[in-house]
């Protein structure tokens, strides 16, 4: 019964987020059938634990260093390519305050119940966008002199 109770809030909770309408229509128009990635019911309920408010794979930052929110998702969607006929990409939007730019971070791989999402704040250069796999490790993407780069987190 807890199982289960458990199953049913993870689901819930990967549909309560409202995007900026300009994020999701640019998600709508790259991926007709998509939501936010699903993660372990324990990574959702860790997560949850420390931000109620938001779900493992979405997160606002200020990536670019220029005082706007931006966002970054990780999206899954059907895809029958991939093992398992579910892929998941990683997505990142840089807002100026009146438009969000696109960035595909991480292109189709196959789903992983284990991947999520983290802000790493910094203060001075523009915030981090984690990318973590429960019990394996990962890595970050930061947004510097206009490129995206990716590093391997401590």
């Amino acid at each position: 019964m807890i199982a289960l109770l458990a199953l049913a809030a993870w689901a819930a909770s990967t549909q309560d987020v409202t995007l900026p309408a300009a994020v999701r229509q640019q998600i709508d128009a790259l991926h007709r059938e998509w939501r936010l990635a699903r993660v372990l019911p324990e990574v959702e309920l860790e997560i949850r634990g420390r931000t109620p408010t938001w779900p493992p794979n979405l997160i606002l930052g200020d990536f670019d260093g220029n005082h706007e929110t931006d966002v970054a998702v990780l999206v899954e969607y059907p895809d029958a390519a991939v093992r398992g006929g579910s892929a998941v990409r990683l997505l990142a939007f840089l807002g100026n305050g009146q438009v969000f730019t696109m960035f595909v971070l991480e292109q189709a791989a196959p789903h992983d119940a284990r991947q999520f999402l983290h802000l790493i704040r910094e203060a001075r250069s523009g915030d981090a966008i984690g990318v973590e796999f429960e019990a394996i490790g990962g890595h970050a993407w930061t947004y510097r002199r206009g490129q995206w780069q990716s590093s391997p987190t401590p």
